[in-house]
């Protein structure tokens, strides 16, 4: 139950960030499609696991399709979609969660990518959070720690990429 409720906890923090992801857009993002956006998220999850000193678990949730964009100038909606894949790293003990994420963030930033709303204080507690983007196609991802047990200092890390918008499929009708 605990895990649920860490879940819970993380939900709106991470609804908040998607929600604020859909950009603008770039020419790449228009043409890009859901698999290739499904492929670009799953390789920014590897580059953030693949160096980790205690190797996790990956239970991923998705991809499951966020929209509708938000992104014109009078922020009304378009049929633009994007897509989220969501991780929890499974399999460590709740006591190393906080590292997991703080390993999540430097491979990230050894890729180059930008944090962007994250500060020292959110990542020098023992329940560190980052959200950080990539340049220049604007994929959005965060390391979450849910707390568990704030005593033992036991918790949940979670890795979430959400891309940038794109557009839906092209329907054949008739």
């Amino acid at each position: 139950m605990k895990r649920l409720k860490a879940f819970s906890v993380a939900a709106p923090l991470v609804l908040a960030v998607t929600v604020a992801a859909c950009g603008g857009g770039s020419a790449k993002q228009a043409t890009m499609h859901e698999e290739q956006a499904v492929e670009r998220a799953e390789g920014i999850i590897r580059q953030a696991v693949d160096g980790m000193t205690t190797k996790p678990t990956l239970e991923r949730t998705g991809p499951a399709i966020v929209g509708p964009c938000i992104a014109k100038d009078d922020s009304s909606s378009d049929d633009r979609l994007q897509v989220a894949l969501f991780y929890k790293l499974t399999g460590v003990p709740g006591t190393e969660a906080g590292h997991l994420v703080l390993q999540a963030r430097d491979a990230w930033l050894k890729q180059g990518y930008k944090y962007n709303s994250s500060n020292e204080a959110d990542m020098s507690g023992p329940f560190p959070w980052v959200s950080m983007r990539t340049e220049p196609d604007d994929f959005w991802m965060e390391g979450i720690t849910g707390v568990l047990d704030r005593t033992n200092g036991e918790g949940l890390a979670t890795l979430k990429v959400t891309s940038p918008c794109f557009l839906p499929p092209v329907r054949k009708d008739g």
